[in-house]
């Protein structure tokens, strides 16, 4: 397939959905970016701004999707059109206070050109898919469409007290109310376009931190096409970690702001409350976000402690922590359940992870502060795997972090690891190089072409047919469901065990096929069964028939049920609908 012609296919099939969605970010990065030139003025400059602001641009969107719901529970009505020109007024203001400032020519031209690039390869990856991916997409299915037809009736209760992303859910169900787009289309949209902005947002850290423009935009160019992480991440339905790895990055940079001002009274107190709510905001995206902020905030006093040691410890301290990241790393690979951390990352990606791990030591030369920071983090990232959590919202015991939120999570050091490195390189170019700007230019289009070429052989960017448990058979045996089965029926699903942290139940199930779907499109109740499950022990039909599972659905994936047994006993399963990657079998012979 033609990866520009594909995007621009989804681009074309879906303009409506991607200007929306972009016109929503544009307001939220306009008020945000407003309020900083309101504290900084002209201390920052246009770029900088630019980079906040498409991180910065969730906190208002959220915003204005809890207090468009809040007033719709309150006043009905009458408050979406008061809330909606309060929108509007704001957006006006933002833009008188920002003067119409913008980024130079040249600047502006080159964003919107490797925007439009970016936006164009994300699209593509959801050129062959039917519905968001994974059994979790399912479920964020399901409550955002909870939340939109509660806008559409003004009206009803709040069952969710169970569930810990509402803030995703919100905001999509806001941002898919107000523009009227199918939920479908704004899931799968909507991630492709934050991952397409997701990386411009880390420029402006590295760019303060070294100076170097080209030290920032190699960052940007790593966190965008280095590794697969976080581009597959909607492969596995995390949208609410999507979500909030813009929170993550915004508050990264607004803690960098409150370091680097802390002498200052006025920003101080703005950034403060800022970061407050930006915490907020991204706890309200993924719950799990919290632990990060808390691992930010042990970073960072361990790096003020370690500035104030003596040279030599300073050194002893680095290489300690080093030392215990290898050690963690060590004790993830000789566990089975977090086999898969590492995988793309030392296997696919094994040039980008190199390539980093060499600038490793000029980014620890050059900016040992930042590089620490970063480090430490690395390594309670690593811990939070092996440390346990009992009683959160009913969940039985968890680890503070699971396997897949950490893997999603790894490209974001690793990438600063490389713009500080390279920034780190050209300092020691400039040292001992008889042509230090020649041999800058050549090791820049060296380390930018390796990125590049590594991500053309070795990216895939297009979903994973792993993660596609719906295809159209699906879709018309859920159609047919729809039209044919009582609403009061319960239809049996076939599941399987999850393990994504070291403490899972041998009880706790997931969706691995068509059926997952089944619940949230049509509204039919569905009950997990083992995909192993053997159909021709009488056992299986005996308890089938005791909880009075009316259906049975099997999809065309590995997981699902075998089809075959339920063939061989048609006293007991009457095929109701048949489609080679989709059936649905009544269960009879109940007595």
């Amino acid at each position: 397939m033609n990866i520009f012609t594909d995007g621009l296919t989804v681009l074309s099939n879906q303009i409506w959905t991607v200007f929306s969605i972009l016109l929503a970010i544009l307001w939220g990065q306009i008020l945000i970016t407003a309020l900083l030139r309101k504290i900084f003025k002209d201390q920052l400059t246009n770029s900088d701004y630019m980079s906040l602001g498409l991180a910065g641009w969730i906190l208002p969107v959220t915003f204005f999707s809890m207090l468009l719901f809040a007033g719709v529970f309150l006043f009905g009505e009458i408050a979406k059109v008061i809330i909606s020109s309060l929108a509007v007024l704001a957006l006006i203001y933002a833009l008188v206070i920002q003067r119409l400032n913008r980024l130079p020519f040249f600047a502006g031209i080159a964003f919107v050109g490797v925007f439009a690039i970016s936006l164009i390869l994300q699209l593509a990856f959801i050129k062959k898919m039917l519905l968001p991916s994974y059994f979790d997409s399912a479920e964020h299915y399901r409550i955002i469409k909870y939340f939109s037809e509660y806008y559409a009736s003004s009206g009803g209760s709040f069952p969710l007290v169970n569930y810990y992303h509402l803030g995703f859910h919100l905001l999509s169900a806001t941002v898919a109310h107000v523009f009227h787009l199918s939920i479908v289309d704004a899931m799968l949209v909507f991630g492709q376009v934050i991952l397409a902005i997701l990386p411009f947002s880390l420029f402006f850290i590295v760019k303060q931190e070294t100076g170097s423009t080209i030290a920032a935009v190699f960052t940007c160019l790593l966190a965008g096409v280095g590794w697969h992480m976080p581009a597959h991440v909607v492969d596995w339905g995390k949208y609410p970690t999507l979500f909030s790895l813009i929170g993550i990055h915004f508050i990264l940079n607004i803690g960098y702001l409150i370091c680097k001002h802390s002498q200052r009274k006025p920003e101080r107190f703005a950034l403060s409350w800022l970061f407050g709510l930006s915490v907020f905001v991204s706890a309200l995206l993924h719950t799990r976000s919290i632990i990060i902020f808390v691992f930010m905030g042990i970073s960072f006093l361990l790096m003020i402690w370690r500035k104030r040691l003596p040279l030599l410890f300073q050194r002893l301290v680095f290489a300690l922590v080093t030392l215990l990241l290898i050690a963690e790393i060590i004790a993830v690979q000789n566990r089975s359940v977090f086999a898969l951390l590492f995988e793309t990352y030392i296997g696919q990606d094994i040039y980008a992870t190199g390539l980093v791990i060499f600038l490793f030591i000029f980014s620890a030369l050059a900016f040992p502060d930042l590089t620490f920071f970063l480090l430490v983090l690395l390594s309670l990232m690593m811990a939070g795997l092996f440390v346990p959590v009992t009683g959160v919202l009913g969940y039985g015991t968890l680890t503070l972090l699971d396997r897949p939120y950490v893997q999603m999570l790894l490209y974001l050091p690793l990438s600063m690891f490389g713009g500080l490195g390279l920034a780190g390189l050209h300092q020691f170019i400039q040292r001992f190089s008889f042509h230090p700007r020649l041999l800058s230019k050549l090791v820049n289009l060296l380390l930018i072409g390796i990125v590049i070429l590594n991500a053309g052989v070795n990216h895939s960017f297009y979903s994973s047919d792993c993660c596609q448990i719906a295809s159209h058979d699906d879709l018309s045996a859920i159609h047919w469901m729809d039209n044919m089965l009582p609403r009061e029926v319960t239809v049996l699903i076939a599941s399987a065990n999850l393990y994504v942290t070291s403490l899972e139940s041998p009880d706790t199930l997931t969706g691995v096929d068509g059926g997952i779907w089944v619940a949230p499109l049509i509204s039919r109740k569905t009950a997990p069964m083992r995909g192993d499950v053997n159909f021709e022990q009488p056992e299986i039909h005996a308890e089938i028939c005791k909880k009075n599972f009316g259906y049975i659905y099997v999809g065309g994936t590995s997981q699902s049920f075998n089809a075959l047994q339920l063939d061989r006993h048609a006293d007991w399963y009457q095929v109701a609908f048949s489609l080679p990657a989709a059936k649905v079998y009544q269960v009879i012979g109940c007595g």
